[in-house]
């Protein structure tokens, strides 16, 4: 039997973070998965605004520190609030 992959969640991507996309929407972290194609830490995460926060997303954990290019120069694509 192969060892289980461990989830790796970043202090601020644990369950009731709130994170601001970096277009303005409002978001809340509800838990981690894993990704099963890939073994890596997955993000579960909901708008907290507009006609769809039953909604439940997924992003891998590390996305959601990727920098995104945009009019104003680079910025993180979500910062925690």
């Amino acid at each position: 039997m192969t060892d289980q992959p461990a989830l790796q969640v970043p202090p601020h991507l644990q369950p009731g973070a709130r994170l601001r996309h970096y277009k303005g929407g409002l978001y809340r972290v509800e838990g981690a998965c894993l990704v099963e194609a890939t073994h890596e830490t997955g993000i579960l995460y909901r708008p907290e605004q507009g006609n769809a926060t039953d909604v439940l997303w997924m992003r891998p954990a590390g996305a959601f520190d990727e920098m995104v290019e945009t009019s104003s120069g680079p910025v993180r694509r979500f910062t925690p609030l």
